[in-house]
């Protein structure tokens, strides 16, 4: 049986030199994809020849992503990462509540990692979530991460059974689409919707990382502007079109355009799992643009996408239900996870 895993554990200092015994995964879950890599491209000089004639080793930036079925065990560490705000409040039952939220700070948490492949191990040192995209449709909730890192060692192993496990998971059966439901400006979406789709970007900035005398990141990169951009999919019906029209349009109850109008408006995702009773995800929105795009193809029914953007200007009100942060974005996950914080 082939071994794909991923791991992760929170680093002290970022970057930080370990050997892969002092590794200590908070976790390591399956994978659908993942790809790691050190773009590390050869230069090359052709002087003036139709051939390249020399060529010396390129500047290292090394990325990867992985896919994943998500899971309310292991999407915390990912919020960890893609959000720079974080609060934990311990639970009865080994109930524990995570907050995360978007902030300012340009300088995120990172993660020590292992990506396994067979008989391949790399070891991942100053892993940062660059992007995170969380995607729902017919079946179960897909985890999409693209990360950025500073660097990594390689184990070869004798064979594919011989990597340990980390402590196996609790309570992590797969995210269904009948686990989802939504809540667009307060309410139940008219219609039926068909999917949803989160991308969130971070864009952080390698380059300015790499100086003089070094071939790899020297430092952490910082993150720049945070893009969240969503999208709904729904079908035109006499349920839906004027929903539609107000998003396309810009304003309620118009047949045309509205002079300099565009809607505004919250959205929330919940996600809770008959399974697992007082477990659940929250993720809030809690301003966004909204416009909306059609596609009619042949007989087939018309589609319409909802495509959101995230603004940054309204408060959202944390589980303490007394403190406020003003925020693009806040998720609430309750699951059997400790605190998620470096190892001693």
């Amino acid at each position: 049986m082939s071994c794909r895993v991923f791991g992760l554990e929170p680093e002290a200092v970022y970057g930080e030199d370990k050997e892969k015994a002092e590794f200590d995964l908070d976790f390591d879950h399956e994978v659908d994809s993942m790809d790691f890599k050190l773009n590390d491209e050869p230069v090359t000089k052709s002087f003036g020849s139709r051939m390249n004639q020399k060529a010396r080793a390129g500047v290292i930036k090394p990325s990867g992503s992985i896919e994943t079925s998500a899971n309310l065990q292991i999407l915390g560490h990912y919020f960890y990462g893609f959000l720079d705000n974080y609060k934990f409040t311990a639970g009865n039952n080994n109930k524990n509540t995570h907050e995360f939220w978007g902030g300012e700070s340009k300088l995120l948490k990172s993660f020590r990692g292992v990506s396994v492949n067979d008989e391949l191990v790399f070891y991942l040192f100053g892993l940062l979530v660059d992007s995170m995209k969380l995607e729902v449709s017919s079946e179960d909730m897909t985890l999409g991460a693209d990360f950025i890192y500073k660097t990594e060692l390689a184990d070869i192993l004798e064979d594919e059974n011989e990597y340990e496990r980390a402590e196996e998971l609790i309570n992590d059966l797969f995210i269904m689409f009948y686990d989802v439901s939504l809540k667009l400006n307060g309410n139940d979406p008219a219609g039926v919707q068909t999917s949803f789709t989160l991308e969130g970007n971070n864009n952080h900035d390698v380059d300015k990382t790499i100086g003089f005398g070094y071939r790899h990141p020297q430092g952490q990169a910082k993150a720049n502007k945070r893009e969240n951009s969503i999208s709904i999919v729904t079908t035109l019906t006499q349920e839906t079109v004027r929903a539609i029209l107000d998003a396309r349009y810009g304003d309620v109850d118009l047949l045309e355009p509205a002079k300099c109008k565009i809607l505004q408006v919250p959205l929330e995702l919940n996600v809770e799992l008959c399974e697992y009773p007082g477990l659940g995800l929250t993720i809030k929105f809690p301003k966004c643009t909204l416009l909306a795009e059609f596609d009619s193809s042949g007989i087939d029914d018309v589609e319409a996408t909802l495509n959101m953007a995230t603004l940054g200007s309204e408060k959202v009100r944390l589980a303490d239900n007394t403190t406020e942060v003003t925020t693009d974005m806040y998720v609430k996950l309750v699951n059997n996870q400790p605190k998620i914080a470096p190892s001693n």
